[in-house]
């Protein structure tokens, strides 16, 4: 419930609707008691901190309850939607943020929101977030590839692909990182436990642009084949490829 109001705040939520959402198993009355607890318990956390004024901004109104935005109160699902859009919106993005705060945002992305809860309200935040998650994670690895950066880079992918394994922009771009820091060993172990993964879960093989690119790693032997490899991501970053 808290994260709930937290991903929403400013909202006017009915309390009959929050009742219904994280209380369905009990009927009416053990469910408005369920939620008044709730909010007692949510208000004295918020209560700690001294610039709440004893949780005051967590409101009931009638039938309604809302969570009213602070300064002080920081959640990390909005850091990380607020900035993914300030990118997109933003013409130049080193202006709009550092990549130091991008990483930043990144690493406050600890998996998908309310997981479990199948609501249509939370499907939506959950793909919201993670999108937003994913754009930081596309604009944070291009700024350390330009930099030449690859450890960087290759936490950056392996953070996303440790939420959604099967996204194979940031899997060519592993395998290609790999190679430029001069781990093509470890590359083919990556690319050998990730294909296995696939066929057995999803029952499919690489893309074809996946698996060209991993026999691009696995033929490199010379200064033209990273080329090859470094110009690959270049154009896969373009959209191009």
């Amino acid at each position: 419930m808290a994260a709930f109001l937290f991903a929403f705040p400013g909202r006017l939520h009915r309390r009959e609707r929050i009742a219904d959402l994280f209380w369905p198993e009990m009927n009416t009355e053990r469910s408005r008691a369920a939620l008044n607890s709730a909010l007692w318990r949510l208000r004295k956390i918020l209560g700690q901190e001294p610039s709440s004024n004893g949780g005051r901004n967590l409101r009931s109104i009638g039938d309604d309850v809302v969570l009213d935005q602070e300064p002080w109160l920081h959640v990390d699902s909005s850091a990380v939607t607020d900035l993914a859009r300030k990118l997109v919106v933003g013409s130049d993005s080193q202006e709009v943020a550092t990549l130091a705060a991008i990483r930043a945002a990144i690493d406050l992305y600890q998996g998908p929101f309310l997981d479990g809860e199948e609501d249509a309200l939370f499907v939506e935040e959950r793909e919201r977030v993670h999108t937003c998650f994913v754009t930081l994670a596309h604009n944070a690895l291009t700024q350390y590839i330009r930099e030449s950066h690859y450890a960087d880079a290759i936490a950056v992918c392996r953070r996303v692909l440790s939420f959604d394994p099967y996204r194979e922009f940031f899997v060519r771009n592993m395998l290609g990182l790999l190679c430029l820091d001069e781990q093509r060993a470890e590359a083919a172990r990556f690319f050998d436990r990730w294909q296995r993964a696939l066929r057995l879960d999803i029952g499919v093989g690489p893309m074809p642009d996946t698996a060209r690119l991993f026999q691009l790693v696995r033929q490199c032997d010379n200064n033209d084949d990273i080329e090859s490899i470094r110009q690959a991501l270049c154009l896969e970053r373009r959209g191009l490829h």
